[in-house]
């Protein structure tokens, strides 16, 4: 296969994995309002930061460690074993924000900017919503290292999958079930175990 060809396959795939990321955020946007309204999108909206955060810290680790990974495996060098593993140890912010969340929501929600009515609403799907914090890392580092590996399409078909998975069980946490915010929370979390 062609280097433009192998570009535009990793390129395209990855696109198309974003592509349902986004779906699922606005299914999850969508059936937050009708469950919570505008207090349960002004809560998504102050949580979007501390997600970006995780999303950074796994992302930055994942991608990094996959980039070394694929030079050194190149070169023939054995180093490049040791990068998985050592990605999956340096989440070493994960276990903070999993304590904090978990012990603090409030505290946090305050933080971001939230009045009493949007702490209240929040406390639950703060706390789940950070409990899964070391998965989301975990989720981001093995995306890289997948599609660094050699297997772009798998990356994306994980990704779509669970980006499917999140939306049929946002609705059935949400409502038939009567779980409200923290439905939401635990089908997002779901996706990433």
């Amino acid at each position: 296969m062609s280097l433009t060809k192998q570009y535009f396959k990793y390129v395209s795939q990855n696109i198309f994995g974003l592509l349902g990321t986004s779906c699922y955020i606005l299914a999850d946007t969508y059936f937050i309002s009708q469950a919570a309204g505008t207090s349960g999108v002004a809560l998504l909206n102050l949580c979007l930061p501390i997600y970006n955060f995780i999303f950074a810290i796994g992302s930055m680790l994942g991608l990094g460690a996959a980039t070394r990974y694929a030079i050194l495996r190149a070169q023939g060098d054995e180093r490049s074993e040791r990068y998985f593993s050592n990605a999956l140890l340096w989440r070493w912010c994960s276990p903070c924000l999993h304590a904090g969340g978990h012990l603090l929501p409030e505290v946090l929600l305050r933080f971001m900017g939230g009045d009493a009515e949007i702490v209240a609403l929040g406390v639950g799907y703060a706390r789940i919503f950070l409990l899964f914090t070391p998965f989301f890392m975990c989720n981001y580092i093995v995306s890289a290292f997948v599609r660094n590996d050699g297997d772009p399409s798998l990356a994306m078909v994980a990704t779509l999958c669970g980006s499917l998975f999140n939306v049929v069980f946002d609705y059935i946490f949400m409502f038939p079930m009567g779980l409200g915010l923290p439905g939401a929370a635990l089908a997002t979390q779901s996706r990433r175990c």
